[in-house]
């Protein structure tokens, strides 16, 4: 792939003009030229440009590089094999990922090699999270180990700590954080959009294992975030805190007041995932509160 079909798709795929992201840096007709014609861009002003995007530029040069189109169809693979639930195909992929991983020490194969045990583990009966992480501890330990020593994060880093934020500890994820709010706290619209699914994602984690006195802080902290293109933070962390407040001792919310918070997504046509929270709402109440009606 040339530098400037690489530097493009990266840029698209974050939503962001040539305009809004040159503007201050250079003129837009630079990195149209660069982008449609490839002509030569400095590593300083490249450096410039990827920064704005929140992009590593070792990631960048990992995309132009031989081996992305052949990444990105590794991972379509395993995407079509756990839709379809083929267990031996996956197996499959899971040793392979872990021998690339093991000859390259390139962190996007044991990262599906993560997803893939995962998965394999999830399809047992007798699955949980705690008890996944007592016997992959090696593993968590190494993902643990990958996030602390990146800096700048980009999209990768957010999704290997998105798909495996429930079997961190909660004061590494606070940690992250603290980290996180730093930098990605601010006007810049992806990388608020980063934070923020990380923050409703760590609630989520939070009503899983009973940290329930954080949930008000991030909403608190979603709603500063929100706007009527992510409402359904609003939303969805209202519907968190509620759950916290009905899962409390003693409780301070009901079943009721929880769900009216997602009642508009029944009234907009998602019956399913009205369903699921609502479902979510029910194994939650049963785990924590055991021998309660749910």
């Amino acid at each position: 792939m040339r530098s400037g079909e690489g530097f493009k798709q990266l840029r698209e795929e974050r939503g962001v003009s040539q305009r809004k992201l040159t503007e201050g840096i250079c003129a837009r007709s630079t990195l149209a030229t660069f982008e449609n014609e490839g002509s030569h861009l400095s590593v300083e002003l490249c450096s410039k440009l990827l920064d704005r995007l929140n992009i590593r530029i070792d990631t960048y040069f990992s995309l132009i590089s031989e081996d992305f189109d052949q990444k990105r169809e590794e991972f379509s693979e395993l995407k079509r094999s756990i839709v379809t639930e083929d267990t031996e195909a996956i197996e499959k992929h899971k040793q392979n990922y872990l021998a690339r991983y093991a000859s390259t020490r390139d962190f996007y194969w044991f990262h599906l090699y993560f997803l893939s045990e995962e998965f394999l583990c999830q399809s047992e009966t007798r699955f949980t999270y705690e008890r996944f992480k007592e016997t992959h501890k090696k593993d968590i330990d190494l993902l643990k180990k990958y996030l602390n020593k990146i800096e700048t994060w980009s999209h990768f880093e957010f999704a290997v700590l998105g798909n495996s934020l429930w079997y961190f500890d909660l004061d590494f994820i606070l940690l992250v954080k603290d980290r996180l709010k730093k930098n990605y706290m601010t006007s810049v619209k992806h990388k608020k959009e980063l934070y923020g699914s990380f923050l409703l994602n760590m609630g989520f984690y939070c009503l899983e294992y009973g940290h329930f006195e954080l949930i008000g802080q991030l909403q608190e902290e979603l709603f500063e975030l929100s706007n009527y293109t992510n409402i359904h933070w609003k939303v969805s962390s209202s519907y968190q805190l509620s759950l916290a407040e009905e899962l409390s001792d003693p409780p301070s919310s009901s079943k009721a007041d929880t769900l009216s918070h997602i009642k508009i997504y029944e009234q907009m046509g998602e019956e399913d995932h009205y369903q699921n929270m609502i479902n979510y709402r029910k194994r939650l109440i049963e785990k924590h509160k055991k021998g309660e009606p749910s």
